[in-house]
C-alpha cells in the first residue's frame, strides 16, 4: 500500500496536470494499476484478495461465535464478560491473546448484528418529581468494616438532595427513608420515580406494570403520589439519583468513616444536605429558589411504617424476632403479644396496650433485659435475686449491694431484705438510679435502713420541704407502706439536752 504523500501526488498529476496513467506510472516507477486505484480511491486502501489463515482463532471460531450468541440471550446481570470468556477458551486449550479474541469477537458481533448502541432523548425536568435509589456503603465501626444502605433521593427539577443510612433495605427502612425525605422537603413529590426494589414491586409484569407489594400500596394510598418503576437494568433511566449514590460515596464514604450509631451519621448527612441545598445551583438559579417552584402535594402527618409480626412470651419473659430477645413484664408470659418492628426500636403491645419497648437489635442472638420488668418475678422468688442475670447486667451503683445486706442483716431475713430492696429498685424507674442511690448514702450515714425511710426522704427533697412532716394517706396506701417498719431514734440525747437547760 503506497502512502498518502505518494497518493496525493498521484491524483495531482492525474487531475491537476492532466498526464495520463501511463505517464504518470513510468514517472514514479509503480505499477499502472496502482496509479488507477489511486486516481478511483480518495484514500489509500488496502484490500484482501484471499482472506489470511488464522491458525489460532480459526479451530475455535464456531465455538466463539456459539459462546457469543448464549451470552447476548442471558439477562444483563447473567452475561459474561469478554474477560471471563476468554478464560474459559484458554481452559478448554485456546492460546490466542485476548486481543486476538476480542477481535474476533467484535467481528462476531457486528456479522450477527448484535452490536446496537441504545439511543436516548434529551428531557425536560418535571416539578414535583423524586428519583430514590439505596446504595451499599462501608463504614467502621469499632475498628471492623461494617455495611450501611444510603437512602438516596434527588428531586428531578430543583435538584434538592437527601440522603440517610440504614442497616438494611427493608421495608420499614425503605418507607422510613421516604416519610423522612418528605419532611425534609416539607411536602411529598407528586411522582416518585423507583428502582424494582422488593419492599415496592412483588412482581414485574409486562412492560411499565408492576404488582406492588401491599404495604407499599397502602404507603402509598396514604400519601397519593404516583409511583413510577424503571424498566429492568435500566438504572438510567433514574440516572439522577444513580449519580447522587456515587457522589454520596466518594465524597462522604472514601476513605471509611467512623461510625457510632445511626442517629448522630444520619444528623451528619442532614447538615451536609442543608449545605448542598444552600450553596448548589442549576443553570444560574440556587436549588432554594427552584425548591420553591416544586408542584408538591402536603405533608401533614408521619404514617405508621412498622413491621407487625406476633408472638408468643416464653417463660423467661422473652419473645423471638428476627433470632434475637426482648423482654416482656411478667404477666404476660404465655400470652400471644404484638410486635410493632419499627427502623430502630420495637413496640410490643397486647390488646392495644403498649407493654414494652427496646432499642431494635440488628445483629443476632442478642438479648435486652429491661430490670423492671422482671422485679414482681423477683419479688416471688428472692432467693434468686444474688444469681439473675438481668440483675447482674443491670450495673447498679455499689450502694444498692452495700445498702442490701445491710438491709438484709437489719431484718433478721435475706428474703425480707431482699423484698424490700425490690421495692426502692421500683422507684429508679420514676427516679433514676442516681437520685436513688443518693438517697442510699445518706440513710447508710445515719444508719436507717427501710424502704419507708427512703420513700419518706424521696418526697422530703422532692418537696423542698423544712421538715420531712407525715406521709399522706394515698402515698401510704399506694405503696402499701403499712407493710413495713420505721427505724426508731434514740431520745436520750434530747433528754440530757433539755436536763442542761438547752
Amino acid at each position: 500500500m503506497i502512502e498518502m504523500v505518494q497518493h496525493n501526488y498521484i491524483r495531482f498529476l492525474f487531475f491537476n496536470k492532466g498526464k495520463s496513467k501511463r505517464a504518470i506510472a513510468k514517472e514514479l516507477g509503480i505499477h499502472r494499476n496502482t496509479v488507477t486505484r489511486a486516481i478511483a480511491n480518495l484514500e489509500p486502501k488496502y484490500n484482501l484478495t484471499v482472506e489470511q489463515e488464522k491458525p489460532v482463532n480459526g479451530p475455535f471460531t464456531e465455538k466463539i461465535k456459539l459462546m457469543i450468541q448464549k451470552n447476548y440471550e442471558k439477562g444483563g446481570k447473567e452475561r459474561l464478560t469478554k474477560t471471563r470468556m476468554h478464560e474459559l477458551l484458554q481452559d478448554e486449550g485456546y492460546t490466542g491473546s485476548y486481543s486476538a479474541f476480542t477481535y474476533q469477537a467484535r467481528q462476531i458481533e457486528e456479522e450477527l448484528q448484535l452490536i446496537s448502541k441504545e439511543t436516548f432523548l434529551k428531557l425536560l425536568p418535571r416539578k414535583g418529581s423524586l428519583q430514590v435509589d439505596f446504595g451499599e456503603m462501608i463504614v467502621l465501626h469499632q475498628g471492623k468494616k461494617k455495611k450501611v444502605y444510603a437512602f438516596c433521593a434527588k428531586l428531578c427539577f430543583s435538584k434538592v438532595e437527601f440522603i440517610q443510612i440504614y442497616p438494611s433495605q427493608k421495608t420499614e427502612y425503605f418507607l422510613e427513608g421516604l416519610m423522612a425525605c418528605f419532611a425534609f422537603f416539607g411536602a411529598v413529590p407528586k411522582i416518585i420515580i423507583f428502582d424494582n426494589l422488593k419492599p415496592a414491586v412483588k412482581t414485574i409484569l409486562t412492560g411499565t406494570e408492576r404488582e406492588l407489594q401491599e404495604r407499599f400500596l397502602k404507603f402509598q394510598s396514604f400519601y397519593c403520589f404516583e409511583a413510577e418503576f424503571c424498566g429492568p437494568g435500566k438504572g438510567n433511566e433514574k440516572g439522577m439519583v444513580e449519580n447522587l449514590v456515587k457522589y454520596t460515596r466518594n465524597n462522604y464514604f472514601l476513605p471509611f468513616p467512623n461510625f457510632t450509631d445511626f442517629d448522630t451519621f444520619n444528623a451528619e448527612l442532614i447538615s451536609k444536605c442543608q449545605q448542598r441545598m444552600k450553596k448548589g445551583t442549576f443553570e444560574g438559579q440556587p436549588w432554594v429558589k427552584l425548591l420553591l417552584e416544586e408542584d408538591f402535594l402536603p405533608f401533614t402527618e408521619f404514617y405508621d411504617c412498622a413491621r407487625i409480626l406476633e408472638a408468643t412470651v416464653n417463660t423467661y419473659q422473652l419473645i423471638h424476632v428476627e433470632r434475637n430477645r426482648y423482654s416482656v413484664p411478667t404477666q404476660y408470659v404465655g400470652k400471644k403479644v404484638q410486635i410493632r418492628m419499627y427502623p430502630f426500636k420495637v413496640v410490643v403491645t397486647y390488646k392495644e396496650k403498649v407493654i414494652a419497648e427496646h432499642n431494635r437489635l440488628f445483629g443476632r442472638d442478642n438479648e435486652i433485659l429491661n430490670p423492671y420488668h422482671y422485679l414482681t418475678l423477683l419479688k416471688r422468688k428472692a432467693r434468686a435475686f444474688d444469681q439473675a442475670k438481668v440483675i447482674h447486667d443491670w450495673r447498679l451503683p455499689p450502694i444498692y449491694e452495700t445498702y442490701h445486706r445491710r438491709l438484709q442483716a437489719h431484718r433478721q431475713s435475706k428474703a425480707k431484705g431482699t423484698r424490700e430492696l425490690i421495692d426502692i429498685l421500683r422507684l429508679t424507674e420514676e427516679h433514676g438510679v442516681s437520685t436513688i442511690a443518693k438517697i442510699l448514702k445518706e440513710l447508710d450515714e445515719k444508719n436507717q435502713y427501710s424502704y419507708a425511710e427512703v420513700l419518706s426522704l424521696l418526697r422530703y427533697q422532692k418537696d423542698c420541704t423544712t421538715g420531712t412532716g407525715r406521709l399522706a394517706e394515698d402515698e401510704l396506701t399506694k405503696y402499701h407502706i403499712e407493710n413495713y417498719t420505721v427505724t426508731h431514734l434514740n431520745l436520750k440525747a434530747y433528754d440530757e439536752l433539755t436536763g442542761r437547760g438547752a
